[in-house]
């Protein structure tokens, strides 16, 4: 999920900015590439260095999937500043919004045992939500075309700084921001909605379901719904401060130094944006997705196909990320499309499936925005790939 919240100082994060770059450069590489050519890892080695250097990024996990095997997995810099721990193939990092994409495929499970109608109104399956929400439908739900308020502001605080259930009554008696189905307007209403909604149709938690279904499916042993603090999860840093009125971001300080950050998630947000993992576990699930292990290939191709808006449109988060389906972003252009989960501005899965390649890159800053190098990487691996500008 595209987290903000509010920073505070510790005294390694007083180090300056190029005390940090040296504290990166004197953490080597963790680096496995058992099925990519030396130069091809090398070179995916110094890219992913070179934007760490320059984006400040403390540490990082990347892996690449080729061909349905994973081929290259890597782990760089520092999981925490303070001790200079640094990030190893086992370091737990959050994605953020990369679980919407999981909470996409949860519902398209749903779908298959027929137990869901993606073009039913929510009310079908949740009667207590309000009248006013009636014509909000699964579909709109899930790719952000519901039209229904928010209910967390920029720095992912629960509206009005109420305790989740408050902010739950809260939100429905907003009125709608729009009408449903007539425009992308990305909120986390929707998938704290399709969360709840998992739950009443199985009857079990919602990070229960997604564990049994997807995670021990696709054989991966370290992903989790959890708290801050783990001693195997990364710390997390900004060099950013948000200024916040109401919902929505109106200013923003940078600081020389990187801050150390607190996204403290609770359950009812595990369907937005609550999934920490590493790149190697996201790496075989995305290998399990693709190999109709989680959902058929029928519905992977609804999951991933983009919606348009009402004009007929398409929407995303940028010119890059330019459409979204069922809780899966993409990139819609001719050469080489793919599919862009991206989290917390700070981790990115790009599939390319013409190409039969992933690219998974996991950080610990927010701002990293690895979504703008991703291409890059894939580059060494699709030969006639023209990256996305930076």
């Amino acid at each position: 999920m595209m987290m903000t919240m509010i920073l505070s100082k510790t005294s390694a994060a007083m180090v300056s900015v190029a005390a940090a770059c040296a504290l990166l450069s004197s953490v080597a590489a963790h680096a496995a590439s058992t099925e990519t050519s030396g130069d091809q890892a090398r070179a995916v080695e110094h890219l992913v260095q070179a934007e760490m250097a320059a984006r400040g990024i403390p540490g990082a996990q990347v892996a690449i999937v080729q061909q349905q095997k994973i081929v290259f997995t890597g782990a760089f810099g520092l999981a925490r500043l303070d001790g200079a721990i640094p990030v190893t193939p086992h370091t737990v990092f959050p994605i953020n919004s990369i679980s919407k994409a999981v909470a996409g495929v949860a519902v398209m499970q749903l779908v298959e045992a027929g137990q869901l109608d993606l073009d039913a109104p929510l009310k079908t399956y949740l009667a207590s939500l309000p009248g006013a929400w009636g014509a909000v439908t699964v579909r709109h739900a899930l790719t952000h075309m519901s039209g229904l308020p928010e209910i967390v502001d920029d720095n992912v605080r629960a509206i009005d700084g109420a305790e989740p259930e408050l902010a739950w009554q809260k939100v429905q008696s907003l009125p709608l921001d729009a009408q449903p189905g007539t425009r992308f307007d990305y909120t986390q209403t929707n998938y704290v909605v399709i969360g709840k909604l998992i739950e009443t149709l199985t009857k079990r938690a919602y990070a229960d379901f997604v564990r049994e279904r997807q995670f021990m499916a696709a054989g991966v042993t370290q992903t989790r719904f959890s708290i801050d603090g783990e001693p195997d999860a990364a710390s997390l840093y900004s060099f950013l401060t948000l200024q916040v009125q109401g919902m929505k971001t109106v200013g923003v300080e940078r600081s020389k130094v990187p801050l150390l950050r607190h996204e403290p998630m609770t359950a009812y947000l595990d369907a937005a944006g609550g999934v920490k993992t590493t790149a190697t576990d996201l790496a075989k699930w995305v290998i399990a997705l693709q190999g109709a292990k989680l959902v058929s290939a029928s519905s992977l191709d609804q999951l991933w196909k983009p919606q348009a808006q009402k004009d007929g449109t398409f929407r995303g988060f940028n010119a890059l990320v330019n459409g979204y389906g069922l809780g899966w972003p993409s990139a819609r252009r001719d050469a080489h499309p793919a599919l862009t989960p991206v989290g917390g501005a700070r981790a990115a899965v790009f599939i390319y499936p013409r190409d039969d390649l992933t690219v998974l890159v996991l950080t610990n800053l927010l701002g990293a925005s690895p979504e703008k190098f991703i291409d890059r990487i894939a580059s060494i691996y699709i030969l006639d790939l023209v990256p996305a500008g930076r």
